[in-house]
């Protein structure tokens, strides 16, 4: 119950207390088999300047993704930042500013401080006022890596026309396991009024099992399945810088291109996370991102309709008019 009430709380802006209520999640009984708990002295919010510091992951890979940001902060205040993540983010978490080192697998130190990530906002005392915290983008893509889908999606976007056609990314569906995904994931053919825009050239970021969903409309529209070929978060943060727009459901690549400080809408559902807030269009975390709210749960048609009436005309302000 208190970390329910604390969801809500920080979803109302209530950062000071909703953080604090927040530890109670650390108590949950399938977290203390779950996670890792470092027998070092746990982060209170004291001085870490010339300290030893191991972060260490704590939820799902967006919130990873979200998080990692805490990691630079240390870097600022002066302390020398170790950083336990998963196998699928340790690679992104390479490019962070002032990291020393990025691990897999528990260490046996010493340091002398370590905290969970989202324990980090209350000693922090985050608010929603010094957002996004640290300086924006703090993930880089390699450059050998973004010139290689560059290549590649410049292949796709070349037509006899004057003008060169948008390159805008698409993920529809986020990961089935995940108990709430049926509330965020939409089926691709919602998504064929956007589609139907001329002057934009789609690239299919999908993965999982609805990653070759799209081939299936290649032949009515300019799209292209870019799925099977990502190997990564470091392949899809590359072709992230390559694309002009990034338009996705509430998933862990919405927070990639947040981090990068790429443009991405989020389609957000009625049932919406903590991190969303609530009423706004825009994320404190993101300052590169614009939010798209459903307002009734299941109901994804008038925010298709918005997100192509904005489309339209993000379209007609990228593309010169013809005769210029």
């Amino acid at each position: 119950m208190q970390y329910h009430l604390a969801v809500l709380q920080l979803m109302t802006g209530d950062y000071k207390d909703g953080w604090a209520r927040h530890k109670a999640y650390y108590a949950l009984p399938d977290k203390q088999r779950r996670l890792s708990f470092p027998s070092f002295r746990e982060w209170n919010g004291e001085l870490v300047k010339g300290s030893r510091f191991l972060l260490v992951s704590d939820q799902g890979h967006g919130d990873e993704i979200q998080c990692l940001r805490f990691a630079v902060w240390l870097h600022e205040q002066g302390a020398v930042v170790d950083l336990l993540t998963s196998e699928w983010v340790a690679p992104l978490a390479a490019s962070l500013r002032g990291v020393r080192c990025v691990l897999t697998k528990p260490p046996s130190g010493p340091y002398e401080f370590w905290s969970h990530l989202l324990r980090m906002p209350e000693y922090m005392q985050l608010e929603v006022s010094n957002l996004p915290s640290v300086r924006m983008p703090y993930l880089i893509a390699p450059s050998d890596k973004v010139n290689r889908w560059r290549t590649r999606i410049e292949n796709f976007s070349r037509h006899n026309t004057r003008t060169v056609p948008r390159r805008v990314g698409i993920v529809w569906s986020g990961d089935p396991t995940f108990m709430l995904d049926r509330f965020r994931s939409i089926p691709l053919s919602k998504f064929v009024a956007c589609f139907e825009e001329p002057g934009l050239t789609w690239l299919a970021l999908q993965k999982g099992a609805k990653e070759r969903e799209a081939e299936r409309l290649a032949d009515a529209f300019q799209i292209h399945t870019l799925g099977p070929d990502i190997n990564d978060f470091v392949d899809t943060l590359a072709i992230l810088e390559t694309l002009d727009l990034l338009i996705t459901v509430d998933t862990s690549v919405a927070h990639l291109a947040g981090a990068a400080g790429r443009p991405v809408w989020v389609l957000v559902p009625a049932y919406a996370e903590w991190r969303w807030l609530r009423n706004r269009d825009d994320s404190p975390w993101y300052p590169s991102m614009r939010l798209f709210r459903q307002r009734k749960l299941g109901n994804w048609d008038p925010v298709i309709e918005e997100v192509t009436k904005a489309l339209r005309l993000w379209r007609d302000a990228c593309i010169p008019p013809a005769g210029t």
